[in-house]
């Protein structure tokens, strides 16, 4: 069995970041960065994993706390953390590990303003998820030789890019992908969306 995660973290009841989803995968890398404006120390930052299910409720791999409290200030903090269900305190619901940096908000602006360009500056400041589900191609343009494609979607919002798998030999493609956008202030809000034939060894054709 597999499982296709992505995290979702809360603070004070409400949701401030929710990662990209990893498709198949029991031991998921994600390599994200989110910059949440802390109020309150003491309350905990709470970590819920789920399964996307393509037009299925998700369903739920498990939860943990991360106590604000026990974090160094300025100090980069690596955290592994166990999954639990609330339910089922006792089952093993794999970890999940974290990079922390606990900062002033002054020192969090200059850190982040030497990580992001000046145009990705304000990318913390996000106001909502677009969550795009890719399922299929229909009698999609014969770019190679054998009369077929081997077509793949790319994903365009600001510097936000996700690239679809690749279905080999195929005009009629089948994908049934997720794809999460994060919505920030001052931003407009169109994705660009391009369809390429995978081409070994040269350039990639243009589909549409």
């Amino acid at each position: 069995g597999t499982s296709d995660p992505y995290v979702k973290f809360k603070l004070g009841g409400k949701e401030v970041f929710r990662s990209k989803t990893v498709h198949k995968n029991l031991n998921p890398v994600w390599e994200e960065k989110a910059y949440i404006l802390i109020d309150n120390l003491r309350e905990p930052l709470y970590i819920k994993v789920f399964d996307y299910d393509f037009g299925l409720q998700d369903d739920f791999i498990g939860s943990a706390f991360l106590d604000l409290t026990l974090l160094e200030l300025n100090r980069q903090t690596d955290v592994t953390l166990s999954l639990k269900d609330p339910h089922y305190p006792d089952h093993d619901l794999g970890s999940i590990f974290l990079s922390v940096l606990l900062a002033p908000g002054d020192q969090r602006e200059a850190t982040q303003s030497l990580r992001l360009s000046d145009l990705h500056r304000k990318s913390q400041l996000w106001r909502g998820i677009v969550s795009i589900t890719l399922i299929e191609g229909r009698e999609l343009k014969a770019m190679d030789a054998n009369g077929l494609s081997d077509p793949y979607v790319k994903f365009r919002l600001g510097h936000q890019k996700y690239k679809s798998k690749i279905v080999p030999k195929t005009l009629n493609p089948q994908w049934r992908e997720q794809f999460d956008f994060h919505l920030y202030e001052e931003r407009g809000g169109i994705i660009d969306i391009t369809v390429w034939d995978k081409d070994v060894g040269k350039k990639d054709d243009f589909i549409g």
